[in-house]
């Protein structure tokens, strides 16, 4: 069977009938190698943010549906001049809108930040999509925008356009995502603000997760939320061909996973102004290595800092004074035993506020104290007393479950 690639154009390399042509190529291009297609696009650049303002300047008093309305024609007018570029070329292109019955992203009425209900999207995309592409047909799908189970045109919100090409891999079991950018891939920096950064050519899902959380703008966050284990996803710029090198993403996010780590944990309380002497804070992290430890997790404020580390304690704390009495950034060293860390980390703790909200209550629920916390993104270390920590694991554990079944 012929490897089956979604392919995703985002706006920023459609902004211009030129490079809408030079991107239908592509696509010829690799049908000619013999891969099946499916296409998804974003409005042309700039094109979302004139209608939105038009909109506004008509009416400040829009309802929310309507403008959902009025901006999902970027996407709609980006399809059919997609499909008429491929169309001239020779390629049978199929034009999929929210108004055609191929239509495959169906989603809840939250306009403006729409939630697309799985089943609905495999259900329609396996009796809608599917077909087209059966019959040798290459569709042209609109990104960013759904349709409502009442019809209403809804949108996707930030990084819509991603989450539809996901969707559409993730049910029609598709081999690759192709997301097509202005850039490269992945680099180890913004190319267009650092000098230097050079392109990475693999990152885990969990890795480039956290680069999309910080807000690098490559790749969206929420397309882990629905990419399966096994769909390769390749960053390309819209230069190279649709097989080109790029930056390939592999793996998936797990919903939840809590994790107990199997050493005794201490809490390290460095107090003085550390935070602003990166020499000194190195230099902590080596001696507590050196005296048989390892950093596990840090946090720090203005006037102190703190890290969790593995090793005996006074082991840690006779390691790292001398450093204390001999910087200035450093004032005094404490220490607490005696701790486990419970790692809690998935797609479910995108809301950092609420995941802390819902581990609090599920800990004080039976007793178990929590003696501190950090969190990170899509992830918290909550650490709790060395004999509690099954018990923290499972109430934690039944306590998302218990939210995700409500």
């Amino acid at each position: 069977m012929p490897k089956l690639l979604v392919v995703k154009y985002g706006g920023s390399v459609l902004n211009s009938g030129t490079a809408i042509r030079r991107a239908a190529e592509a696509v010829r291009e690799e049908l000619g190698r013999g891969s099946r297609m499916v296409i998804v696009v974003s409005a042309m650049k700039g094109v979302t943010d004139q209608l939105l303002s038009a909109a506004g300047e008509i009416s400040p008093d829009t309802p929310r549906e309507v403008v959902d309305h009025i901006i999902g024609l970027g996407e709609e007018q980006s399809v059919r001049l997609m499909a008429s570029a491929l169309k001239s070329m020779g390629v049978d292109a199929v034009e999929v809108t929210p108004h055609t019955p191929s239509w495959p992203i169906v989603t809840d009425g939250n306009y403006g930040d729409a939630e697309p209900i799985l089943e609905e999207c495999e259900s329609r995309t396996e009796l809608g999509v599917k077909p087209l592409i059966e019959r040798g047909q290459v569709p042209v799908v609109c990104g960013f925008v759904g349709r409502s189970l009442d019809g209403s045109v809804t949108t996707l919100g930030r990084g819509g356009s991603d989450t539809t090409a996901t969707l559409l891999a993730r049910c029609l079991g598709a081999d690759e995502m192709v997301l097509v950018k202005d850039v490269g891939g992945i680099y180890s920096a913004d190319p267009r603000k650092v000098k230097g950064a050079r392109p990475l050519v693999e990152m885990s899902a969990w890795e480039a997760n956290l680069l999309a959380s910080s807000g690098a703008k490559v790749l969206h966050s929420k397309v882990f939320r629905y990419k399966p284990d096994g769909l390769r996803i390749r960053l390309v710029s819209y230069e190279q061909s649709l097989n080109g090198s790029g930056t390939v993403v592999s793996g998936t996010i797990p919903e939840l996973e809590v994790e107990i780590h199997d050493e005794r944990v201490a809490k390290l309380t460095l107090v003085g102004e550390i935070a602003s002497d990166p020499e000194g804070l190195a230099g902590v992290s080596k001696l507590i290595v050196e005296s048989g430890g390892m950093v596990l997790s840090l946090k720090g404020m203005r006037d102190a800092s703190t890290m969790f580390v593995t090793g005996a304690l006074d082991d840690v704390l006779n390691g790292v004074h001398p450093l204390v009495v001999s910087t200035e950034s450093i004032k005094a060293v404490s220490g607490t035993g005696g701790l486990a860390l419970v790692r809690v980390r998935g797609r479910t703790l995108d809301d950092a506020a609420a995941s802390v909200h819902t581990i609090g209550k599920a800990l004080s629920s039976t007793g178990v104290i929590l003696r501190d916390l950090v969190v990170g993104e899509s992830s918290v270390d909550a650490f709790v007393d060395w004999e509690k920590r099954f018990e923290a694991k499972k109430v934690i554990e039944e306590r998302f479950r218990r939210n995700r079944d409500e």
